[in-house]
């Protein structure tokens, strides 16, 4: 795969080395279910000895949970996504294999699922890398891009819980791309004048409309294409909106933030609101 601003071809170009990275980690997972299935069937059968491990994959199938061996390695790390369903974890498989394998065998979609990334940082990194080499004509350097995010006008807009967004179209960014599947917590969204507000009615979750991501550059040359923009943090009706892979403030789970335009009338607008990058039913242990 190439990138139409980027001479660069195959794993030189981030995203494509990104990819890789997520396809080895979600075949390292498969490998682990494959086993762990297989071995369950031969314990059942008496062919092998029926281990404690073996016997707890089994309870928890059983009861529809996930298995510990699916969630974690042998030193208690995290190895896959968290949920508490069995039914809700393998759908979140088949959602990952998705769009995994449509990215690898099509081409880049119109709109990438953060939630079903291993690694969002990495995605987010990987977006900034790529727009840092197309502007090397004007000196960017990634350590000096700052990273924008800009929520999508109603009329350019998809709200999608996966990655199956076939049949939706909406204008490619000239810069950066698009991201959807997020959450948002503690606070509504006004469509028609893109700000954040208070909750209304008793609803927990509010679906988040896609984002665009892309990265500017105050560092650069003041004049000429790299000439520095307002930066939107710097506005005081923006909300520095934390986004969490999971419905839990901890710095373990922080994926970035994004500045949200804030309602006009608040003064302190939403406090407390955070965007989710997390499935239904996701757990936290």
């Amino acid at each position: 795969m190439t990138h139409r601003k980027l001479p660069e071809k195959g794993k030189a170009i981030p995203l494509n080395m990104f990819l890789f990275q997520e396809i080895q980690r979600f075949q390292r997972i498969l490998t682990i279910v494959r086993t762990w299935m297989q071995n369950m069937v031969l314990a059942i059968d008496g062919q092998i000895i029926m281990s404690p491990e073996l016997a707890d994959c089994i309870r928890a199938m059983f009861d529809m949970r996930v298995p510990a061996n699916f969630l974690y390695d042998p030193s208690g790390a995290e190895i896959s996504w968290l949920n508490p369903q069995l039914g809700g974890w393998l759908a979140s498989l088949q959602n990952r294999h998705y769009q995994l394998a449509t990215w690898m065998q099509k081409d880049r979609p119109i709109s990438y699922w953060l939630t079903g990334f291993f690694n969002p940082q990495g995605f987010l990194t990987s977006v900034r890398q790529e727009i840092t080499r197309s502007h090397r004509a004007e000196n960017w350097a990634l350590d000096a891009v700052e990273q924008r995010a800009e929520v999508a006008d109603p009329r350019n807009t998809i709200i999608a819980d996966d990655a199956r967004i076939e049949g939706k179209s909406i204008a490619e960014p000239a810069e950066g791309c698009w991201i959807h599947g997020l959450l948002l917590e503690g606070a509504s969204w006004n469509k028609p004048q893109r700000y954040i507000e208070d909750t209304k009615g008793k609803d927990l979750y509010y679906s988040f409309p896609n984002i665009k991501i892309f990265a500017e550059c105050p560092s650069a040359e003041t004049r000429g294409p790299g000439a520095p923009k307002k930066n939107p943090a710097d506005d005081k009706s923006m909300y520095p909106c934390p986004v969490y892979k999971y419905p839990v403030r901890q710095d373990r789970y922080l994926v970035t933030k994004i500045n949200l335009r804030a309602e006009p009338q608040q003064e302190k607008p939403a406090r407390g609101a955070q965007v989710l990058a997390k499935e239904q039913n996701a757990m936290v242990n």
